[in-house]
């Protein structure tokens, strides 16, 4: 009996500290500098093994804006952003409906017109991603979807939010909106959308995947490095993956495993860790477990996708190749991929274009994709550059 109440008790301490961990990533995430886009109009890496692509309408902006404004502290949809978690989207007339309508929007939330500019400047407009949405790469259910949308005055029509619908349905994303009818036309007439216009809770979910995907990474990577016999480059990996616990050691390896923590957590972790291996190990299945947990919560959010097979035998190869593009890019790491690279990730999902080649030319030929770099492309613009 000692013994399982001992095994027990570490397995406690073992969920108490990956919470402690997440809770310490929030609260650092939460101040970091806002990541802009570089001068070329290009976007950082977000260190993850993937990241979730999510698109927004213009009012979910507004709500975004004003309550930044209000309190003077970012929301948990920023911080995610941000820390590279979720990948924000949207089509352009929703940033130029932001831009018009800014000023209209404080004032009538008696908040400084000022103010609210700034915090669209600085804060939120660099973590978007304006896209030209394209056409004609909608699968057919989807598509009557959107040509209800498109009736203006029906009850299920809004031809205004007919390329925010189209976006979130290309990119496989999740739409965040208290809208009805762009959520019916993205998820279908069986949609909860009360439920789905409750998305902030959930973007804290998204800030778990971010913190336990930094945390299990860096188990990998520096696994590798002990497995090479390769300390010289630690300093360099550490400045790699923006995770401040990182293994000094490989689990894998059997090694020896040490945490460093920020001093408010620092105790807490050295007692879990202080057992050895074992509790090391456990530490890192806690964090999986989170992990997957919030993973799935949140993939809940996802409206359904028509197979790979289903969008070339519709729409013909060149447009099942734009729309596989449109979706590896929007989820890949590190935001901007070239022709080859992007080749292999189509590969894994099961489409095989015909060279490297092929796939450049169907990137340079749609407006949704950028070239902040030669040879290298992204889903997307910066609305504003450095």
């Amino acid at each position: 009996m000692a013994k399982i109440a001992s095994v027990v008790a570490d397995m406690e301490r073992i969920c108490e500290t990956a919470h402690a961990l997440i809770e310490t990533a929030h609260d650092r995430d939460h101040v970091a500098p806002i990541a802009v886009p570089d001068e070329r109009g290009g976007f950082g890496y977000a260190f993850l093994p993937y990241v979730f692509p999510v698109v927004l309408d213009a009012m979910a902006l507004r709500d975004q804006l004003l309550r930044i404004a209000r309190t003077g502290q970012r929301t948990v949809l920023v911080t995610a952003a941000n820390s590279g978690v979720l990948r924000l989207f949207c089509a352009r007339h929703v940033m130029e409906e932001v831009e018009e309508h800014q000023a209209e929007w404080a004032t009538q939330k008696g908040v400084s017109v000022p103010l609210v500019h700034a915090v669209w400047l600085d804060t939120l407009a660099p973590l978007l991603r304006c896209v030209e949405v394209p056409t004609g790469l909608a699968v057919a259910g989807e598509q009557r979807r959107l040509d209800a949308l498109d009736v203006r005055g029906s009850k299920l029509g809004d031809p205004d939010d007919v390329p925010t619908a189209t976006l979130a349905l290309l990119l496989g994303a999740p739409l965040l909106s208290r809208d009805h009818k762009p959520l019916i036309a993205v998820y279908g007439a069986d949609i909860d959308h009360v439920a789905l216009g409750r998305w902030l809770p959930r973007l804290y979910d998204g800030g778990d995947v971010g913190a336990t995907g930094s945390f299990l990474q860096s188990v990998e990577l520096l696994g590798s490095v002990l497995g090479r016999g390769v300390f010289v480059g630690l300093r360099e990996l550490a400045g790699r993956v923006p995770w401040p616990w990182l293994l000094l050691g490989g689990v894998a390896a059997g090694a020896a495993v040490h945490v460093f923590v920020p001093s408010a957590t620092q105790r807490k972790v050295g007692s879990v860790l202080g057992d050895g291996l074992l509790s090391a190990v456990g530490l890192v299945a806690e964090m999986a477990r989170l992990r997957a947990e919030a993973e799935t919560r949140f993939e809940a959010l996802l409206p359904d996708q028509p197979s790979w097979n289903q969008i070339r035998n519709e729409l013909g190869a060149a447009a099942g190749l734009t729309r596989a593009c449109l979706y590896q890019l929007a989820r890949s790491p590190r935001s901007d991929q070239s022709a080859v690279e992007l080749s292999a990730l189509l590969g894994e999902v099961g489409v095989r274009p015909r060279g490297p080649a092929v796939v450049r030319a169907a990137l340079r030929r749609q407006a949704c994709f950028d070239e902040p770099y030669p040879g290298r492309f992204q889903v997307g613009h910066p609305w504003y550059t450095r």
